[in-house]
């Protein structure tokens, strides 16, 4: 049997490096910013009318006598009120209608969306508060800013920081102008606690972002079949994501298992075959180390199925699988492909290791007797064997190559009265198959 050279495999060998998160810019950001304006758009309209309809009442029922008659703008309180919120109504409206016509929306408008909010903010909170209790802007802010950051990220979150903090030391400053009994001191503390507290959210919210995108990543590797990747149980924050990716962990096994193992024969499916084929081809040409394929075909076993019946036929390719994984050595990976075509991977291994191991399935399944129930069955198998040195080859589609020059192999052992080994092989630059080594 030829030797085998293995390769040290780190915890990086699974090739998926790519942990940034979705960019504010991309498609996938854009249609979600669309969505979210369209359903937040009856809730911006009832909030803004609840409170324009508090903010009149007030007025218009003595309350500015303590409040709104020592506003900046209490002259024109009610107008004011009034203006602003149909302004607002009228904007948002506008915007939700572009995004539910468009269903994928620039990033101007989500900007729109934040100036129009902080402006509300600040509008009504001028028009029925006096100058001492300026400092709601900050709290009302502050909310806008916890939204903004869940459903738009950081970027907008950012703007709605800015522009409270550019707007409120404008107000203080002209209201200290006109003799407001305001302290800048003390209105400075109130704003460096908005910015400190801001500032904590955005960080934390940057870093939940990107445990969610990797949560998210796991799902979506998943989705596809790939159960690879764990997630990181090294995470230390004892919350919800945590929990989830613990409990990801628990049933990822049981999921792989029902995702990519052939429930007939117990062999890896063909998704199975295809992922584990290009996660090896991976491994061996970061390690310049060899990589053989092994492609089976059973011969003539349809008239199995035409002489005994499709359930002798599934205990057969059972039986099959199971002579499989015993002629295989650790490390190999037994796939099912097709009805009763198979195939081996053999890392670490040449051509001619690969030979001696598809020699000796054949003469396994040659002396095997499948079926007793059917009074026992002969059976042969085609095999035809394809191997790399990844050590010459760094580039170019590994997989497809290797699986064609397999399934050339395997026709050859078929054309040649079946029942043998062929193996592809590449000399003086004319692709041969060699008859047998």
């Amino acid at each position: 049997m030829g030797g085998r050279r293995r390769a040290a495999r780190g915890p990086a060998d699974d090739g998926w490096q790519n942990r940034e998160p979705v960019s504010p810019e991309s498609p996938t950001r854009l249609a979600a910013n669309a969505e979210t304006l369209v359903w937040q758009w009856r809730i911006r309209i009832t909030v803004a009318c609840v409170a324009a309809v508090a903010e009149l009442l007030l007025l218009g029922g003595g309350g500015g006598g303590e409040t709104g008659s020592s506003s900046l703008i209490a002259a024109f309180a009610m107008p004011v009120v009034l203006l602003a919120s149909t302004l607002y109504v009228a904007i948002t409206t506008l915007i939700a209608a572009r995004a539910r016509r468009s269903e994928r929306i620039s990033a101007w408008l989500v900007n729109g969306t934040v100036v129009n909010d902080v402006a509300f903010i600040f509008v009504l909170t001028v028009a029925v508060s006096a100058p001492a209790y300026y400092d709601r802007i900050l709290i009302l802010a502050f909310l806008a800013l916890h939204l903004t950051t869940f459903y738009f990220g950081r970027r907008y979150a950012t703007l709605v920081v800015a522009l409270t903090a550019i707007g409120y030391s404008a107000l203080i400053r002209f209201a200290v102008t006109t003799d407001a009994p305001l302290s800048w001191r003390e209105e400075a503390w109130s704003l460096g606690a908005f910015l400190l507290a801001a500032t904590v959210v955005l960080l934390e919210h940057g870093r939940l972002r990107i445990r969610l995108a990797n949560l998210v990543r796991l799902f979506r590797r998943a989705e596809e079949g790939d159960f690879s990747e764990a997630y990181e149980e090294a995470d230390e924050r004892p919350d919800a994501i945590t929990r989830v990716g613990v409990a990801y962990n628990r049933v990822r096994g049981q999921l792989a298992s029902m995702v990519l193992t052939d429930p007939l024969t117990g062999c890896v499916n063909r998704r199975g075959f295809d992922q584990a084929l290009a996660r090896e081809i991976a491994r061996a040409t970061r390690a310049g180390s060899d990589l053989s394929l092994l492609a089976l075909d059973v011969d003539h076993f349809k008239s199995v199925n035409d002489t005994h019946g499709h359930l002798a036929g599934d205990a057969v390719l059972r039986e099959v699988g199971a002579l499989l994984h015993h002629a295989a050595r650790a490390g190999d990976i037994v796939a099912r492909t097709g009805g009763e075509e198979f195939a081996l991977i053999l890392p670490d291994t040449p051509a001619s290791g690969a030979y001696h191991v598809a020699t000796r399935i054949c003469e396994s399944l040659r002396a095997y007797r499948f079926g007793e129930a059917a009074g026992g069955i002969r059976l042969t198998v085609s095999v035809g064997v394809a191997a790399m040195d990844f050590s010459l080859r760094r580039s170019g589609d590994g997989a497809e190559q290797l699986k064609g020059r397999a399934d050339e192999a395997l026709y050859a052992a078929k054309r040649g009265g079946r029942d043998r080994v062929r193996v592809w092989a590449q000399r003086d630059e004319q692709v041969e198959l060699a008859i047998q080594i």
